[in-house]
């Protein structure tokens, strides 16, 4: 697993498959956050705190403990890989964490390319970013199923199960860019009062979607041979089954991203507002600084409404039923490389047909109320829902509703967070840590499952770099 950082990167362009409405803990809440604000609620652009803003380079992942074993081995790039690659993707699949507890099996992760956001005057501001984003999302998957896929067959860690019902499941990677034009306005400016509105109208191209779908009676584990006991296998029966994907595995070309022949495509915007009341400086704020002046900040966003359109020339879903389906280590990994591909190599299905689809984007609707407790130290509490999802739609993207309470430390140069997370579903919240200091941040969003046994295992990992000029009143005295 000795991908160059080159090569990596022009996979990660168009590939990351596992980030969905992912936020960067802390600087989403953050008056400093610009850019990285402005995809949670685009509104911070206007009367920006920035003169101009530069994200350099942003990676972000859904990762497990199992991650820092192989930290120089591009593993949390698993999911980047995919749509391109095939090599080893089975043992850096097993570097991710879920951030949901047991069903759904959710995988997230993101690249923020080079972008920037600069003020027009004092009350405007515009951004121009390049995200790529994705997920895996796997329901219904027994927790036998996962154990056996993280501890492998053929290791003698696997236990043996007698048979157990199974039911309907589904596992989806999916994955796309897009290229955001973001402006924001201060509208409303006087004492105790502060307005702002934003929007963001983004592009969506180089789009892929790969999945299984099905329903199967019942599931065991036994050994292979009573002479081989330590070597398992998984067993399936009366297996029915919807397989495809929009595009095959297929080497990464630049021209190729805005094909839609080749990949999906379509169009997404964000609406966003904040409103800011009261002061805590009581008249005693010198002219010259410019810090966060309000008691409580009043937000709300939408993100990510719209929909991505597959009518590509060279998709395929296959349809299938098996009353015995047996599948071992070396048909594992086949299908963990080559994803549907694989499957379909291993388990020939009765019909095949084209793929032809329109699939939501991971629409979300955002609430927030920061209160500055004292100069510099805020708590913030929000709240992110899904936005008029669709009932039985297995494709349409996933955002796990979640409440979160924040509280931070920030200053134009650095900033220090602490995000407490309860997402719908799991047994116990998430405690995060999050640093800014100057160009560089770094963030967990779940420290705490990173280290115990038992819930979410899994925790969003930022780290990026960034440079700015800051928007300062010049002090006349």
């Amino acid at each position: 697993m000795k991908t160059s950082l080159l090569t990596t990167a022009l996979f990660v362009l168009t590939t990351l498959q596992c980030v969905v409405a992912q936020q960067i803990p802390g600087l989403q809440f953050s008056n400093y956050g610009g850019l990285y604000r402005s995809t949670y609620n685009p509104s911070v652009l206007g009367g920006p705190r920035h003169k101009f803003q530069i994200n350099v380079l942003t990676l972000g992942g859904s990762i497990k403990y199992r991650y820092f074993r192989f930290i120089g081995e591009n593993s949390f790039l698993y999911p980047v890989l995919a749509p391109h690659s095939t090599k080893e993707l089975y043992g850096r699949s097993r570097t991710m964490g879920s951030l949901t507890y047991k069903d759904p099996i959710f995988l997230t992760g993101e690249i923020r390319w080079p972008s920037v956001s600069f003020a027009i005057g004092k009350y405007h501001g515009v951004a121009v970013q390049l995200r790529t984003r994705g997920f895996v999302l796997g329901r219904n998957i027994p927790a036998a199923i996962d154990n056996l896929y993280m501890k492998r067959l053929d290791t003698g860690s696997t236990p043996q199960l007698s048979i157990e019902a199974w039911g309907n499941f589904s596992l989806v990677q999916q994955s796309f860019s897009d290229l955001s034009f973001s402006y924001g306005a201060q509208l409303l400016d006087i004492e105790g009062h502060k307005f702002r509105a934003g929007v963001t109208v983004k592009r969506v191209f180089g789009a892929r979607v790969a999945y299984l779908k099905g329903n199967a009676d019942r599931y065991s584990i036994n050994p292979v041979s009573s002479t081989e006991p330590d070597i398992n296998q998984l067993e399936i029966d009366n297996l029915t089954y919807e397989s495809g994907y929009s595009t095959p595995n297929r080497k990464m070309g630049l021209g190729n991203l805005f094909d839609s022949g080749k990949y999906g495509s379509g169009w997404g915007y964000d609406l966003g507002f904040s409103y800011e009341i009261g002061s805590v400086w009581k008249g005693r704020k010198e002219a010259y600084n410019d810090s966060p002046d309000y008691l409580v900040r009043i937000a709300g966003s939408l993100t990510d409404i719209g929909s991505v359109k597959y009518k590509t020339s060279d998709s395929r879903v296959v349809r299938g039923t098996h009353s015995d389906v047996v599948v071992r280590q070396t048909e594992l990994e086949t299908i963990s490389d080559r994803g549907p591909e694989g499957f379909m190599s291993l388990f020939p299905g009765d019909t095949s047909s084209a793929f032809a689809q329109k699939v939501k984007l991971p629409q979300a609707l955002n609430l927030e109320a920061d209160l500055q407790v004292f100069h510099g130290f805020f708590l913030n509490l929000s709240h992110t829902s899904r936005f008029k999802s669709r009932s039985g739609q297995t494709l349409d993207m996933y955002v796990p509703n979640t409440f979160i309470i924040t509280p931070r430390f920030e200053d134009e140069d650095s900033g220090l967070s602490f995000p407490i997370s309860f997402i719908q579903g799991n047994n116990r919240p998430s405690i995060g840590l999050a640093g800014h200091f100057g160009p560089v941040f770094l963030g967990f969003s779940n420290v705490n499952g990173l280290m115990k046994s038992g819930g979410a295992r899994g925790s969003m990992m930022y780290i990026g770099f960034t440079a700015w000029k800051a928007s300062r009143k010049k002090d006349k005295d």
